[in-house]
């Protein structure tokens, strides 16, 4: 199986459990402001792209999504840049670990990653 169309539910976990609070060991306020990002990024993409959280692929998330979905904090969620900006500080953190156990995913995270504050 490709990483292509791997779920994000396990790779969401590995990034919570195994990166987040063993190796980098992060604040439980950090976990809980990626975990919030991360439960909106997957509810919006549900309503988007009509796909249930639980059956959704990683590729289903590339650059035009997050930024669709940074725009709707904005817009619908009325977000300030600040609030939206933090949002892409947590999916910059995931998609730049993913690259490191997935490289053959490097060219879909580096275009997310190249989304501008």
């Amino acid at each position: 199986m490709s990483s292509a169309t791997t779920l994000i539910g396990p790779l969401l976990q590995s990034f919570f459990v195994e990166h987040l609070l063993q190796h980098k060991q992060v604040s439980p306020q950090t976990v809980a402001s990626y975990r919030d990002t991360f439960r909106l990024l997957l509810q919006y993409a549900h309503k988007q792209l009509k796909t249930e959280p639980a059956a959704l692929k990683i590729s289903a998330l590339e650059a035009p999504v997050i930024l669709s979905f940074l725009d709707s904090l904005e817009q619908d969620r009325h977000n300030c840049v600040r609030s939206r900006n933090i949002r892409l500080a947590a999916l910059r953190s995931f998609f730049r670990w993913l690259t490191l156990g997935h490289p053959e995913l490097v060219g879909m995270a580096t275009r997310i990653l190249a989304i501008p504050v």
